[in-house]
């Protein structure tokens, strides 16, 4: 007997929408293309990430960083949006509310993890660095990256899949059908 786990309903909720989960991930992996490279621009200009200085406007790419971190928070949040049927249903049958944020929050991740790590053999492979820019500068990057991704999955996607679980359970499932 198969033992059902977080992670592996997770992963059957991926492989049941294939084509949603292809498009998001094709989708994302663009996205993060983008966001890795200007970070890895914005590093090498300032060895770090200043987000709130006016001054370096004219020289990085913080509207390409604001671009794509906006755009990586709606593709987390129509995604989110995307499972509300699903959710529904997990509350409609007694499911807990922490269990589906947990459940959506993991999909989401498994998601766009190897969206994330496609973008970063992307932008090691065919967008190399300055020659002054080391190795440790690219390892800051991608890292700061990383946490970027986990931190906005999370603010997104604890919010909206937690305020969904409040609504009547039938009347998502019916929005959905």
């Amino acid at each position: 007997m198969i033992q059902l786990t977080y992670i592996s309903f997770a992963l059957r909720l991926l492989t049941r929408d294939r084509l949603y989960s292809l498009a998001y991930g094709l989708v994302g992996t663009l996205v993060f293309t983008f966001l890795i490279l200007a970070v890895r621009i914005h590093f090498h200009l300032y060895a770090g990430v200043s987000l709130t200085s006016i001054v370096s406007f004219d020289k990085s790419p913080q509207i390409l960083f604001y671009a794509t971190s906006f755009a990586l928070m709606t593709l987390f949040f129509f995604h989110c949006l995307h499972g509300l049927g699903e959710i529904g249903v997990m509350m409609a049958v007694g499911g807990n509310r922490m269990g589906c944020i947990f459940l959506h929050s993991l999909s989401l991740f498994f998601l766009f993890l190897p969206s994330f790590l496609l973008a970063t053999l992307l932008n090691l492979g065919f967008l190399p660095p300055p020659p002054d820019f080391g190795i440790l500068g690219e390892i800051k990057s991608i890292f700061t990256c990383l946490v970027l991704f986990l931190f906005l999955g999370i603010l997104v996607c604890v919010p909206t899949v937690g305020i969904s679980t409040y609504m009547d359970p039938y009347k998502s499932i019916r929005r959905q059908k």
